[in-house]
């Protein structure tokens, strides 16, 4: 109610309660709203429509528990299917029944009404609702819901085999065991001792990331099995003769890169420490420091979803690989300044 500047948080007769109600909705005698801004609004709304205050009415209980309803940071996403729309033409309170309280778009923060704006990527917005229905938007790829939520209950009884769990897998990877069979352990003892169910296991699988692992996996395989790995460092060998040393610093620092995007960390540094190793004998350099520069340069995964930790954030912020190669360009290119000015500088 963008002349009073209210919001309505729900609408309530005797039979139901309908939160965040849509523009549609028709009002009727002996119905209750519960609205959230300044009192002297509210006053001057209901002096002007006629209306009778009531303190906390019990169908609006949830609205006034904070473990059941409460105010939420959402952030629109790349691709989101909002963008481009407004919050009248997508339906927000329809779809999720969530009050937008205020947008912030372009750094500007936005009240009243709002609902014709058209929402742009990097818009948040203040949502005000119950909990389950906020976590509705957590669980599709056109917002990120940047506050916490509370909406699963507390299982105290299974915090300790679940703590007893996950200790035991960082001992199993500790002693040895490959970190992935370590975590799978713990995670198939969590599932026989009740910590949670095979349903739940499976819905927190990301299984865009399982397939990305999947298909990279044999690709650097078959880059190592077929020589074209060791034949691509060759041929750098070649070029890099009689180079300044630094230059040769610099190629072995981007080489490193290139490979841990295709190829595995462990999988590059196999392939690259003889061959680097060799180079370092050309520029007359320590071979085992510019060996561990290699070792560094494999972290360098910015550019792209290829490494697990940023494969894991596809899904969760609707990004794609054109977002990875913007924000991380930056980032590969300052790691390889750094790493090379440190090494050559000192190590070599």
């Amino acid at each position: 109610m963008g002349d009073y500047r209210l919001n309505i948080l729900g609408l309530s007769d005797d039979k139901h309660v309908e939160y965040a109600p849509w523009r549609e909705t028709r009002f009727a005698g002996g119905q209750m709203l519960a609205v959230l801004g300044d009192d002297a609004d509210v006053e001057r709304f209901a002096v002007d429509y006629g209306l009778q205050g009531q303190e906390n009415p019990a169908s609006f209980a949830k609205l006034g528990d904070p473990g059941q309803a409460g105010f939420a940071a959402v952030v629109i996403p790349p691709g989101s299917a909002m963008v481009g729309q407004s919050i009248r033409s997508f339906a927000l309170r329809k779809r999720y029944a969530v009050e937008p309280v205020m947008v912030f778009s372009k750094s500007v923060g936005l009240r009243g009404d709002f609902s014709d704006h058209q929402v742009l990527t990097g818009d948040s917005f203040i949502v005000y609702g119950l909990w389950e229905n906020i976590a509705e938007l957590k669980q599709t790829a056109d917002f990120v819901v940047v506050t916490p939520l509370t909406t699963e209950k507390k299982a105290p009884a299974k915090a300790l085999p679940a703590a007893a769990c996950f200790v035991a897998a960082i001992a199993l990877a500790f002693s040895g065991s490959p970190i992935s069979v370590a975590f799978l352990t713990g995670a198939l003892a969590m599932v026989l001792l009740g910590v949670l169910s095979m349903q739940k296991a499976y819905q927190a699988i990301d299984w865009k990331v399982v397939f990305l692992l999947a298909g990279l996996i044999p690709l650097g395989l078959a880059m190592q099995k077929t020589g074209t790995a060791d034949l691509l460092a060759g041929q750098l060998m070649v070029l890099m003769q009689g180079v300044h040393p630094i230059f040769l610093v610099l190629s072995v620092a981007v080489l490193s890169t290139a490979f841990s995007l295709l190829i595995s960390n462990v999988g590059a540094i196999v392939v690259l420490a003889p061959l680097v190793m060799s180079m370092a004998s050309m520029g007359e350099l320590n071979p085992r420091n510019l060996a561990l520069m290699a070792a560094v340069c494999t972290a360098n995964s910015f550019i792209l979803p290829t490494h697990q930790v940023n494969a894991m954030l596809i899904s969760a912020g609707g990004y794609r690989t054109s977002d990875y190669l913007k924000a991380g360009s930056g980032m590969t290119l300052l790691f390889l300044l750094v790493v090379v000015a440190i090494f050559y500088g000192f190590y070599l």
